[in-house]
């Protein structure tokens, strides 16, 4: 009822003073009891007369006719002086209806005289009943026709309940009437209003009629006591002020009846009248709930709370006030705030009918509230009749809306019990979905997120369990090459799917054909390392025959064609085989030599070889060398000349990259490009070597002449770098050349591995005015007409033409057609590898060839040939 789901913000909460926060919700009932003792005390302090006179007992059922007089007078004196004065003949009376006998709040004694007719000549018996069990003091008197007066028993709910004709709570006397008309007086005393309603009935329908009116609100009393208690319960459970409030309302709603109705004198405390005073308690205090409810109810701003605040006061102040006979803040003033009060809350239901949607709730409760109140006070003053109904209006009503209310809460707690619920069952699945995620994790951690088989941590812990010098064993790793080719065929699904099928096969394999001898990684034969990387390991055997037989065996299985559905292929395993503890003493240096191993593809089976390693390892190191080697200086260029072989001018300029090593010293380029290649870093090494010629082309044009180009060799990797273009000529202009200044040199291998790739992007170089050449003609295998294709500017051709050239007049002819081939596709043609004079000079019978090689110049390091 507290949170803002209901309507109310921190902000708007009402203040509950200093008490800490712990208390908050025992409020309410810190007031109500702190009420009930004020008034109890109050109680007791004005001690009540004592009633005089007995009841008598009457059993004469005769039912002669007798009525009352349909008018009523009432004088604002004490019976014992209309007597004394004999008052009850005079005309001073102040006339009303018998059913409208509410006179409102006179605040004083007031005798009521009304007549009795006996239309029989005997004297009948009769029961006087004042349905009225709320009044104080109720003291009869009757007048027979004679004159003579009858004092009869003193009755009122300030009494014991025991001082009674009948155990009901009406107020009833026996009488016997005379015949004739007889004047009855009774004079009424209360703290509240004051009114008389009064019959005149014989026994039987006494009876009956007492009993069927205390059954039925004894029956709305039970359902509002069990309204409370429900409404108790939420409180204990879960501590809510507002509930707390909705609470004493209903206490005080129920006392409020118990009193009026004098169910409270008869069956709960018939010996402690005083416990009736409360009345003026009680009635202040349902104001009271209601207004410091309403904040909590529905969303209310600061102003709309400090007026119900306002209201909550003055009904404080008339409830202390009540017990004192203060005529100012008496009832009739407290029926007035009250009536404000409510219709001001009412009016702040009906404004939040739309936006609120328990407002309605709240309306229609308060609303009940009012009509039952307006009902009363109406026959408090004599506007309406006197009657069960309108005694009852008020408890009916409150009765009623406080039923509402809890209806409203129930139903408002049973929606916030199905959030609470669906937060549980939500919290339980997020519970399901963590310990589900937790063992997916540790599952993952265990094993290879693809293939669901070991991965190279359990492997290491399984090889790390045996002592490889007392157990040794072989790591066998298993390297699938077209793993990477399939993806690419068929999807990273189906490439998945067919591994996951083949490992599953592999395992069945080994487990059966090596038993025991096989190491089971958590359950499993084969671990994997990737996609591509498989490992298992067996036991090793002391015969070294049997052990390479059985891996030969290994090997022939892997070689098979796997068959899936209507696929059948070959994986293209090769296995890299360890042996620990030679390879290595733990399961980390094993793995590395297996895969050291297994990245030999020259053979299916390689075992790991110490020699092998150290080279594997020794172009490892260079490959993560090479960027720090461009930046420090450890590699340079040299140029080697193209000279006219007539005239022995130098067109043109090759520039070569030179690497010398601070570990290995100097490093051939095959010993580290094609790896540069593999790796994907030659890329940064063409921009690199492209950089640095266009540097020294100024020098070296300024000795040649400005017609001098500069050769620089490219990969194909370069040509399929998609901004290779925009990079060369980026270089270019901010050395301030043109791209016709710069020859790129591609060899016919490189050039033909992606011959549509290349084909673009040697036409963008060629459109930009880059000359493009071909390296190394005739060591390749490209045809003629593909050749044809390519939009080159320069020959080049490979130094495997030159030998035995002047021994065999074939090899010549060969030579000749190959130049003759270059000059037909107008390019210009370069010999390469020309070392000795004798070729230089036969060469000297082709016009227009170039030549390259050590006759004419080595290569040379600029900067050292300055110097």
């Amino acid at each position: 009822m507290d949170s803002p789901s209901l309507g109310q913000t921190p902000d708007r909460a009402p203040n509950p003073g200093r008490i800490p926060a712990r208390f908050h919700h025992l409020l309410p009932f810190l007031v109500l009891f702190a009420a009930i003792g004020y008034g109890l005390a109050n109680s007791f302090w004005q001690t009540p007369p004592k009633p005089t006179g007995t009841p008598v007992v009457d059993t004469n059922l005769s039912l002669p006719p007798t009525r009352l007089s349909e008018q009523i007078d009432y004088l604002t004196h004490p019976l014992d002086k209309v007597l004394e004065e004999k008052l009850w003949r005079s005309d001073g009376w102040t006339e009303t209806d018998r059913d409208y006998s509410g006179i409102g709040y006179p605040y004083q004694p007031a005798t009521f005289r009304l007549t009795v007719e006996n239309d029989s000549p005997k004297a009948v018996h009769r029961h006087i009943i004042v349905p009225a069990p709320y009044l104080d003091h109720v003291e009869p008197a009757l007048i027979h026709p004679n004159g003579e007066i009858v004092r009869l028993p003193i009755m009122g709910d300030r009494y014991p309940f025991d001082h009674r004709y009948l155990a009901l709570p009406q107020w009833v006397w026996p009488v016997t009437l005379p015949p004739g008309t007889s004047t009855l007086l009774i004079e009424i005393r209360n703290h509240g209003p004051v009114v008389l309603p009064i019959t005149l009935s014989d026994s039987e329908k006494t009876l009956s009629h007492g009993a069927a009116s205390t059954a039925w609100r004894a029956f709305v009393a039970g359902s509002l006591a069990f309204a409370l208690l429900l409404n108790l319960s939420i409180v204990v459970k879960l501590r809510r002020p507002g509930l707390a409030w909705l609470s004493v309302l209903m206490i005080s709603v129920i006392y409020s009846q118990l009193v009026m109705d004098g169910l409270g004198l008869w069956l709960i405390w018939p010996r402690v009248p005083e416990l009736n005073t409360l009345l003026n308690i009680s009635l202040p205090l349902c104001l009271i709930a209601l207004s410091e409810f309403t904040p909590h109810f529905l969303q209310v701003g600061r102003t709309e709370a400090r007026i119900l605040r306002a209201f909550s006061l003055l009904a404080g102040l008339h409830l202390l006030a009540a017990p004192m006979g203060s005529i100012l803040l008496g009832q009739h003033g407290f029926l007035v705030t009250s009536s404000f009060g409510g219709l001001y809350i009412f009016a702040l239901s009906l404004c939040q009918l739309k936006s609120h949607i328990y407002a309605r709730y709240y309306a229609l409760s308060v609303l009940s509230i009012l009509v039952g109140a307006m009902i009363t006070s109406l026959r408090t003053i004599g506007w309406l009749p006197v009657n069960t109904l309108t005694d009852s209006a008020f408890f009916l009503g409150a009765a009623t809306g406080s039923l509402i209310l809890t209806s409203g809460v129930g139903k408002l707690l049973l929606e916030e019990r199905k959030k609470r619920l669906s937060s549980d069952i939500r919290a339980q699945e997020e519970q399901k979905l963590r310990t589900r995620i937790e063992r997916d994790y540790d599952r993952l951690l265990r094993t290879h997120r693809v293939t669901g088989k070991p991965n190279r941590p359990m492997l290491e812990e399984a090889l790390g369990a045996l002592d490889c010098e007392r157990t040794p064993y072989s790591l066998c790793m298993i390297r699938l090459a077209r793993f990477n080719e399939l993806e690419q065929a068929l999807g990273y699904r189906i490439a998945e799917d067919l591994l996951k099928h083949y490992l599953t096969q592999l395992n069945r394999y080994l487990i059966q054909a090596f038993g025991d001898q096989l190491v089971t990684i958590n359950g499993n034969g084969v671990a994997t390392l990737d996609t591509v990387n498989h490992a298992f390991a067996l036991l090793r055997h002391p015969d070294d025959t049997f052990e390479q037989n059985r891996l030969k065996t290994i090997s022939q299985w892997l070689s098979e064609n796997f068959r899936e559905g209507r696929l059948s292929f070959s994986w293209a395993a090769s296995i890299g085989v360890a042996h620990a503890p030679e390879h290595g003493t733990d399961p980390a240096s094993v793995l590395a030599s297996a895969g050291f191993a297994s990245r030999d593809d020259s053979t299916p089976l390689v075992v790991y070889d110490p020699a092998i390693a150290e080279w594997q390892y020794r172009q490892q190191l260079l490959m993560l060398d090479v960027e720090e080697a461009l930046k420090s200086g450890d590699m340079w260029l040299e140029y080697q000349p193209k000279v006219n072989i007539r005239d022995g001018r130098t067109v043109s300029f090759e520039a070569l990259i030179r690497w010398r090593h601070p570990e290995f010293g100097r490093v051939a380029p095959d010993q580290w490009i094609p790896l540069a290649e593999e790796f994907g870093i030659i890329h940064t090494v063409t921009l690199w070597v492209l950089d640095r010629a266009c540097r020294d082309s100024h020098p070296l044009r300024a000795k040649h002449g400005q017609d001098l180009s500069i050769a620089v060799n490219v990969s194909a990797k370069d040509l399929a770098h998609s901004l290779f273009h925009e990079e060369a000529g980026a270089i270019v202009r901010r050395h301030k050349l043109e791209p016709a200044n710069i020859t790129l040199e591609i060899t016919e291998t490189a050039m033909m591995s992606d011959p549509e790739t290349a084909r673009a992007t040697l036409h963008t170089l060629s459109t930009m005015g880059f000359r493009i050449a071909l390296d190394d003609f005739g060591s390749g295998h490209s045809s003629l007409g593909a050749l044809a294709q390519f939009e080159l500017d320069e020959l080049k051709i490979d130094r495997s033409f030159l030998e035995g050239v002047l021994d065999y007049p074939a090899r010549q002819k060969i030579m000749i057609a190959a130049m003759e081939l270059g000059t037909s596709l107008d390019l210009d043609v370069v010999v390469e590898g020309v070392e000795d004079e004798a070729i230089a000079l036969w060469l000297h019978q082709f016009p227009g060839l170039h030549g390259q090689g050590y006759y004419w110049g080595r290569p040379f390091n600029l900067r050292l040939r300055n110097h």
